[in-house]
């Protein structure tokens, strides 16, 4: 029986199959190399993403009670009441601005307490709504930032009538929007302890604005 070759018994040996090489990755300057970050680099990302947080975090919680604090405008009614007390406390509290919480007499009830930012022109203000026995409304209006501009605005553009009103010591600047029916209004207007007061009622029943003052004097901080 005839023994084959050395060559014969490599050529029936199987061929050696080749083992597919690792994916390696990009090395510098090819595509989709990316160079590791320093530890300064490092240091630097994760404190920008610190900061990220704590900015959105404190501007959740100054815009919060922002919104809390101005309720949806809608008509005025008489019949709502409001706890005028705890809402000025709150922003006193949240944005350390002593708000005006009237004593009022029996009868006389706030029916909307609420903070203006000032988007429009930059002058923040407490903004109340005053019902005289069911039967009159006054809209009351306190800032300590306020400017001519300010004033014809939180006066429903009225102009000075060159009147003045003495409330117990205290001198009002009566202003006037003119026109008829629920379009004419008279303002009254006072600086009390570095604050302005705004004091708006409708022709009709602007007879009131005495009594008004009188309160908003006796109870302004």
């Amino acid at each position: 029986m005839l023994e084959k070759s050395d060559d014969a018994k490599h050529n029936d040996e199987p061929p050696a199959t080749e083992t597919p090489s690792a994916e390696r990755s990009p090395l510098p300057g090819e595509p989709g190399f990316k160079a590791p970050l320093t530890e300064k680099q490092a240091k630097r990302a994760n404190q920008t993403i610190k900061g990220m947080i704590i900015s959105t975090a404190l501007t959740i919680l100054v815009v919060i009670p922002v919104i809390l604090l101005n309720p949806a405008n809608r008509q005025h009614e008489y019949n709502d009441r409001v706890n005028v007390e705890e809402i000025a406390k709150q922003t006193k509290e949240t944005l350390d601005f002593d708000a005006i919480a009237p004593d009022l007499p029996e009868g006389w009830y706030v029916n909307y307490a609420r903070w203006n930012p000032g988007t429009a022109d930059g002058v923040a203000f407490w903004d109340l709504g005053v019902v005289i026995r069911d039967e009159a409304f006054a809209a009351v209006k306190q800032t300590d930032k306020a400017n001519d501009s300010w004033v014809t605005l939180a006066t429903d553009g009225s102009v000075p009538t060159g009147k003045k009103h003495n409330v117990d010591g205290t001198e009002w600047t009566e202003r006037a929007t003119g026109g008829k029916g629920d379009n004419a209004r008279t303002s009254w207007v006072a600086k009390i302890n570095g604050f302005t007061y705004v004091i708006t009622m409708k022709n009709d029943v602007a007879e009131h604005l005495p009594e008004v003052a009188q309160n908003i004097q006796k109870s302004a901080p």
